[in-house]
């Protein structure tokens, strides 16, 4: 059976998220949505080396090749060993509770 205050709670919830939006925000999240902009840069990072040693040795695209293939492997080790160390911190406060 709904009521009339049933749906107040939804427009609530989005009232405080547009006017105080880091109010209650879990420092964990930051530091997972910050994972994809390291991402991001890390593969440009690498792709833009390896075009650079392509044109300074005049080769065609392996150096683009490898080094976009440095920056997937990177990109991923840095994503596990991230995931690791929150999911540490997380269960250690949870010991701590």
């Amino acid at each position: 059976m709904k009521t009339e205050d049933s749906g107040k709670g939804k427009y609530n919830a989005i009232k405080q998220f547009l006017f105080r939006p880091g109010k209650d925000l879990n420092p964990s999240v930051i530091e997972y949505s910050s994972l994809g902009f390291q991402i991001a840069l890390t593969i440009l990072v690498f792709l833009f080396i390896g075009i650079w040693l392509d044109k300074k040795l005049e080769t065609k695209f392996i150096f683009t090749l490898i080094f976009t293939f440095l920056g997937f492997v990177g990109v991923f080790y840095k994503i596990i060993i991230t995931v690791k160390e929150l999911e540490r911190r997380k269960n250690e406060q949870k010991r701590n509770q």
